[in-house]
């Protein structure tokens, strides 16, 4: 596992999560907006959708092995980004062309994003930086670009996103290009390590409950446009609830250190977040009331996801904390959002995007339920310093 060096360690990560946040809050919000204005259906977009996280389910694990084998953690993130960013520019021009051209491109995003995340997480909690803090300004840098993003837009077109996407992967290109990292050796007995890893009962009890997680997050980024669209919000609207979410998340992740509470306590609090918030969404269809819901939904993706990438650290060996951390990408959260792509498309078409919501929020029950079944000891930061 690399390490930052000396003084890099201070605000490349937290440099680093604005940027790549900033960048793809567009992407993530506006995407099956801008699928269903080029004419495709919900079982179309659903369709992109589920391709989106299966090539991340396989790519994911690849990019893993191979960041903890060679100590590949900054070359694995620049070859990510940079290919993510030279597809980005040219998505729009494909889009058009058809079906299969479109799900090919977006493939290979999926592909080549898929270590950034998560080989970055690993990195971060490699320096022994509290995640939440870094994550935070990753949440705020998302939130404030998504309300800019959501006026603009509204004024030039959906297919803006992209360009400003491959703007700022180029960015990020530019600062790992500049980061130096304490060289080490390649690891030995990775297989022995696995093997290991995906015995390990605690482990497995966290990606099933990341996979029925994964649902839910796929269903309240991805259609959530649509969603505002149907109710009678404009794009700009959208943008502003992304922003009261994401300062939400960051209140949260910028405070859990000062917590006393276990993880797993986070996780299920996240998962019935994510019910109320649903629920709501299919009963009160009122733009004031999604906006101000917004706080909850924040609270819930910050427990969550600082949960789940804390209780993974926990029982991964030290050889495989990228490994770890993309298998809970994969495996977790994005089989999860290939199935509710594929559901929440389907449901779209049959009962229409409102009452999609109501029948979502049952599965974030049932992913409360299984999150009680996910042992672990980690605390939160706040349980040393009483």
């Amino acid at each position: 596992m690399q390490t930052l060096n000396g003084e890099a360690s201070g605000l490349v990560p937290e440099v680093l999560h604005v940027l790549y946040f900033a960048a793809g809050s567009g992407f993530a919000a506006f995407r099956n907006a801008y699928l269903e204005e080029i004419g495709l259906s919900g079982v179309e977009i659903g369709a992109v959708g589920f391709l989106v996280p299966v090539v991340g389910i396989v790519a994911q694990p690849v990019w893993g092995l191979v960041s903890d084998w060679g100590n590949l953690e900054k070359e694995v993130l620049l070859v990510g980004v940079v290919v993510t960013g030279l597809t980005a520019s040219v998505y729009p021009a494909v889009a058009r062309t058809g079906l299969v051209v479109l799900a090919g491109a977006s493939a290979v995003i999926s592909a080549f994003r898929a270590p950034v995340r998560p080989v970055a997480n690993a990195l971060v909690l490699s320096t022994g930086l509290d995640y939440g803090t870094v994550r935070a300004f990753g949440s705020l840098a998302f939130g404030g670009a998504v309300l800019a993003l959501g006026v603009l837009v509204s004024r030039v077109g959906t297919e803006v996103v992209f360009y400003v996407y491959a703007g700022g992967m180029a960015l990020v290109a530019l600062l790992l290009t500049r980061v130096p990292v304490a060289a080490s050796p390649p690891a030995t007995g990775i297989g022995r390590e696995v093997r290991r890893l995906v015995r390990n009962r605690a482990f497995l009890a966290l990606l099933c409950t990341a996979f029925l997680v994964g649902t839910l997050l796929s269903t309240a980024g991805s259609y959530f446009a649509i969603y505002m669209r149907a109710i009678g919000a404009g794009d700009g609207l959208t943008g502003l609830a992304l922003a009261i979410k994401t300062v939400a998340e960051a209140a949260v992740f910028l405070r859990a250190y000062r917590l006393d509470v276990r993880y797993r306590t986070l996780l299920i609090a996240g998962c019935l977040a994510h019910v109320g918030t649903f629920l709501v969404y299919a009963a009160v269809p009122v733009t004031g009331v999604v906006l101000a819901v917004q706080l909850l939904l924040g609270l819930g993706y910050a427990t969550v996801t600082l949960a789940a990438v804390n209780l993974a650290h926990e029982v991964a060996p030290v050889a495989l904390q990228s490994t770890a951390q993309t298998l809970l990408a994969a495996v977790g959260f994005g089989a999860g959002a290939g199935a509710g792509e594929l559901l929440a498309g389907r449901l779209m078409d049959l009962v229409g995007v409102q009452s999609m919501y109501g029948y979502v929020a049952l599965l974030g029950v049932v992913a409360a339920g299984t999150g009680l079944a996910v042992s672990g000891a980690a605390r939160t930061p706040g349980a040393t310093d009483a």
